[in-house]
């Protein structure tokens, strides 16, 4: 709802994907947790015919400014501009507008959008999926299929994106199914995060996933992860082996070498990629020894279970 100068709010988690990763684009379901760090738009209007948008990171810096005029939103032609995001933009907004022809009312004038983010906008926790989600939640259209219909994927992030605590979503072929639910991890001091700062475009690691390989016992396996994530987390050695078993099923679905071994071969914890492997964040279990493995390293982002997840 508006406030009295008429500014329009949302807000959108950020997320990281716990199992599943790949597999959940062939109907696996898959553990994933929202963020307490968002990316947030507020809509203002404007006293003409033009539209602006503005992003800044989570350091206060701009990333993004346009101004276009706004009949190019409700026009069929193609809009070609030199600026890849801002024509990503106007896509995302079409897109929006076709899903809902009543969102037509809520551009009728002109207006001015900002967004802000909790996170670095290179950390991979979110910034195209919130994005989505918050346009979605402004022009009052399916987050899902403005997500399918912009960037693909899974869209367990398009779910992480409007709820409070941990979920186990399923794709089933662009029908979503969503079981949010209770996961606090008795072994969660010995969980922290890591940045690898090797940024992946997630559709170049989409690309390696290959379904064939998929076998019906690997399958078997990778549903009951989730759940056996859950059960294992009062105990840090069970955890531990099924994080090294996870990452044994997805290195042969993806024919990549698990981080750990990649990387972190002499490291006496567990290791997992999150989401698109060799990118963004991993997952680690450790003690204070183990987070000074990182930071003798040079790995300078390293983020705690509560200071990250609900």
């Amino acid at each position: 709802m508006a406030n009295k100068q008429n500014i329009l709010k949302f807000k959108a988690h950020g997320k990281f994907l716990i199992t599943g990763e790949y597999a959940v684009l062939d109907n696996v379901p898959a553990l994933a947790v929202p963020l307490k760090l968002n990316q947030y738009l507020e809509i203002t209007t404007r006293n003409d015919n033009y539209f602006s948008w503005k992003s800044y990171d989570h350091d206060g810096s701009l990333w993004f400014e346009t101004k276009l005029d706004l009949e190019i939103l409700k026009s069929q032609k193609e809009f070609i501009s030199d600026d890849e995001i801002a024509a990503k933009l106007v896509d995302i907004l079409r897109k929006a507008i076709d899903l809902n022809s009543n969102t037509i009312d809520k551009i009728a004038t002109g207006f001015a959008a900002v967004t802000t983010l909790d996170f670095n906008r290179k950390f991979g926790m979110g910034t195209s999926s919130t994005l989505i989600s918050l346009v979605a939640q402004w022009l009052d259209c399916d987050p899902y299929a403005l997500q399918f219909a912009c960037f693909g994927g899974s869209g367990y992030d398009i779910a992480c994106a409007t709820v409070e605590s941990a979920l186990i979503y399923n794709y089933n072929n662009e029908r979503p199914e969503v079981n949010v639910l209770d996961w606090n991890p008795g072994i969660k001091d010995s969980i922290f995060f890591v940045y690898l700062n090797r940024k992946q475009n997630s559709r170049d690691s989409v690309a390696r996933f290959d379904s064939s390989l998929l076998t019906d016992s690997l399958r078997k396996e990778l549903t009951d992860m989730p759940w056996l994530f859950m059960d294992a987390s009062n105990d840090l050695k069970s955890f531990n082996k099924l994080v090294q078993r996870h990452e044994e099923i997805i290195s042969s679905l993806i024919d990549l070498q698990p981080v750990q071994e990649k990387l972190f071969n002499d490291y006496p914890g567990a290791i997992k990629s999150l989401g698109g492997w060799g990118g963004d964040f991993i997952m680690c279990t450790g003690g204070m020894e183990e987070r000074y493995y990182f930071k003798s390293r040079g790995y300078e982002v390293m983020l705690e279970w509560d200071e990250v997840i609900s």
